[in-house]
């Protein structure tokens, strides 16, 4: 019963976590079309809002799964590991890109106390529409999808 639940736990944190976060995707994509600065950083914000209910659910997957690996005895088995490696990746490749990224968009949003923006029209455009989106959605795809093969099928193990 003890390991229903924290497999429980593992899946239904997961949701909250891929909830939480699918603020963020909506917006990172929402803000490509959008022209009006303030539009943007209100959906920067409110995109900032889910970033601690996305942490603690990142937090609540860690300890149910390592405590589902204790129960399987699944840390002698290389999947584990490799899992772990990918998701500290993910993590690291995220933030590396995306906190900078977003950080460039809210730079380039301010507006002078005249009223003039520090970044014109056109370099606003193309920060928006730059690969870089496309590139922090490829990390966090690619490195969940990574994880969760390794979940199922359990490499090495027959």
């Amino acid at each position: 019963m003890y390991f229903n639940w924290v497999l429980y736990a593992h899946i239904a944190s997961a949701f909250v976590f891929l909830a939480a976060h699918g603020v963020s995707m909506v917006v990172l994509y929402r803000i490509r079309g959008e022209r009006d600065r303030a539009k943007i950083m209100t959906l920067i914000t409110l995109s900032g809002a889910t970033t601690l209910p996305m942490y603690v659910a990142l937090g609540a997957i860690v300890v149910s799964g390592v405590l589902a690996a204790l129960k399987l005895e699944s840390f002698g088995h290389c999947w584990v590991w490799v899992a772990i490696a990918i998701l500290v990746a993910t993590i690291g490749l995220m933030t590396a890109v995306a906190k900078p990224y977003f950080a460039k968009i809210k730079l380039a949003c301010q507006v002078r106390p005249s009223g003039v923006p520090r970044t014109s029209d056109e370099e606003l455009t193309e920060i928006l529409r730059g690969p870089t989106a496309h590139v922090i959605t490829a990390i966090g795809v690619i490195g969940l999808l990574a994880i969760l093969y390794l979940m199922v099928f359990t490499p090495g193990i027959t």
